[in-house]
């Protein structure tokens, strides 16, 4: 009796993680978090325009993200697709911290 509700009790709780993970509201807050980041991303390398390219095309595609996840149509994407995306936005905020974190210092001068 006891092992059938621990089981039970396993169940909901992993049920409201993926539930958790899949809202559209955590994709929203993830891509904004993302445009944020490759905000601040462009401010460290305000010389390479490659870079500069490349953090619009993210920037855009996050505002994108954003709206989309606003859209009724979203609430109708599979599980599967949505833990894909979010696997994927994951990485992507991965990326643009490591860029953050090896962009050279503006200064010479030890802070």
């Amino acid at each position: 009796m006891i092992g059938w509700f621990k089981r039970k009790v396993e169940t909901y709780k992993a049920h409201r993680k993926l539930a958790r993970q899949t809202d559209p509201r955590a994709f929203k807050q993830m891509a904004m978090e993302i445009r944020d980041l490759a905000l601040l991303a462009s401010q460290l390398n305000p010389r390479e325009r490659d870079i500069h390219k490349l953090i619009r095309s993210v920037i855009v595609e996050m505002e994108r993200l954003s709206e989309l996840a606003d859209r009724p149509e979203f609430r109708k994407l599979s599980t599967g697709k949505k833990l894909l995306l979010r696997q994927g936005l994951q990485e992507s905020r991965e990326q643009l911290l490591e860029s953050i974190e090896s962009a050279p210092s503006p200064t010479q001068t030890l802070q």
